[in-house]
């Protein structure tokens, strides 16, 4: 039900897909708004364009969300199992499953056609064999699937890093026997092996391991509109109300909502962070209109997010002190390791890039098992009766978050949506495949 190409850079993904569709060959990194990101989603996406066009535009968009959201799930399954494997109860386990799932940056990731969900839960299948090798480094099997899941990661989105640098957590003894020095070179050379390929190609054809798109016109502009003011060092440590009670980039008091407004409460980085895990601040799903005083639902799931948010930040306190007491050799200290890992790649990017739109809590997505086990361990923390009452906010949190974000409930769709996204992109990106693959899911005329 939700309307096609809603979501982050729908038209730029869309566009890629087609590419390869059309011309049979990868994009050059540059060449797009979306082609500097790994290929594995969009190859998949492929298979599925050519395979369904036949039934029409609506089965495309079905099968492109299908490939990103049947992975979400996944995720969702992978944080229940390890939550239940680390010795969390059969409720704490179903509750951090559920926020994982019902998160609404998850929700509106898995009704994307882009990468984000599919990213996550290909790298949330490396969770259980590196809590295996934790455990047991000389386990080759265990090995072989993480390095494996690992590299997918990586050709997935370039967040899967953090999660295949975990990988060296359960090496990291100085007890390792043939066996086990077995089991990293198979992890290592799996692992290169799916990801080596993509990332030698980017740079032979850019000199970066990392290019990005959005260093090139038209994409600078674009982003560029979106800095509030330049970011400051101030900006990573403190929390605006607003950012809690209107959490929209284009909310302000007393004013309609209009794309041109920009939120002055919206340059706190954790403020703006919580508000995109936790609603829409950019208006990709919940029309502009509805981004104004007496629209409750946006602070209501802020609000009742900071519970979750909380506890999972106590368990990550507590699993880093546990972690480093124990040398790395604690269950949960790969999943520290990457945690720490991403959450400061993701904190030196929002440095690097000062646009508001490199805050988006739906790069973090590939951690969201990570969360999960952290979740599940605040819980622990606080004890019976406090714990108790954590998991029922957080069961509010997470009904809350499925009503809001089921498509047409609380909030109408944009009629004029499709009309929009052709107007915008064909304008900011004129290029024949990204028109063409607007036209063609949205059914229109070519």
């Amino acid at each position: 039900m939700v309307p096609p190409l809603t979501g982050y850079d729908g038209p730029g993904h869309a566009g890629y897909i087609l590419t390869i569709l059309t011309e049979h060959r990868l994009p050059h990194p540059t060449e797009g708004w979306s082609t500097f990101h790994p290929p594995l989603y969009y190859l998949l996406g492929t298979a599925i364009w050519w395979a369904l066009e036949p039934l029409g535009p609506q089965a495309v968009v079905a099968g492109l969300r299908l490939l990103g959201g049947l992975p979400g799930v996944a995720a969702g399954w992978v944080s229940y199992r390890l939550v239940r494997r680390l010795g969390g109860d059969f409720a704490t386990a179903w509750m951090a499953a559920a926020l994982v799932l019902f998160l609404p940056a998850a929700q509106m990731a898995a009704a994307m056609e882009g990468n984000e969900a599919f990213a996550a839960g290909v790298a949330a299948m490396a969770f259980l064999p590196l809590l295996a090798l934790q455990r047991d480094p000389r386990d080759v099997r265990a090995a072989a699937m993480a390095g494996m899941f690992s590299g997918l990661a990586v050709i997935s989105k370039f967040s899967g890093f953090a999660v295949a640098a975990a990988g060296a957590v359960p090496f990291a003894r100085r007890d390792l026997d043939a066996r086990a020095l077995r089991a990293l070179g198979v992890a290592a050379l799996l692992g290169l092996a799916v990801a080596a390929p993509v990332y030698a190609r980017n740079v032979a054809l850019t000199g970066r391991v990392f290019p990005m798109a959005r260093d090139y016109e038209p994409m600078r502009s674009v982003e560029q509109k979106l800095i509030i003011r330049p970011r400051r060092v101030a900006d990573y440590f403190w929390v605006d109300r607003d950012c809690l009670l209107r959490p929209s980039m284009f909310h302000l008091a007393g004013l309609p909502a209009r794309r041109n407004n920009r939120n002055p409460a919206m340059v706190s980085v954790p403020g703006l962070l919580h508000a995109s895990l936790w609603y829409d601040p950019f208006g990709h799903r919940v029309p502009i209109r509805y981004h104004e005083d007496g629209v409750r639902a946006g602070p209501t799931l802020v609000l009742l997010g900071l519970v979750p948010t909380a506890a999972t930040l106590l368990g990550f306190a507590a699993l880093v002190w546990r972690s480093v007491r124990s040398a790395g050799r604690a269950p949960e200290a790969p999943f520290v390791a990457m945690a720490a890992l991403g959450t400061g790649a993701f904190l030196a990017y929002t440095w690097i890039s000062q646009s508001s739109a490199s805050v988006k809590g739906s790069y973090l997505l590939p951690l969201a098992p990570a969360a999960a086990v952290f979740f599940a361990e605040g819980v622990r923390r606080v004890g019976r009766r406090a714990g108790a009452a954590v998991l029922a906010v957080s069961g509010l949190a997470v009904i809350a978050a499925a009503v809001v974000f089921t498509e047409g409930l609380v909030f109408d769709s944009d009629p004029l949506l499709g009309q929009r996204l052709l107007a915008r992109w064909s304008v900011m990106m004129p290029s024949a495949h990204l028109t063409d693959a607007v036209t063609r899911l949205l059914g229109q005329p070519m």
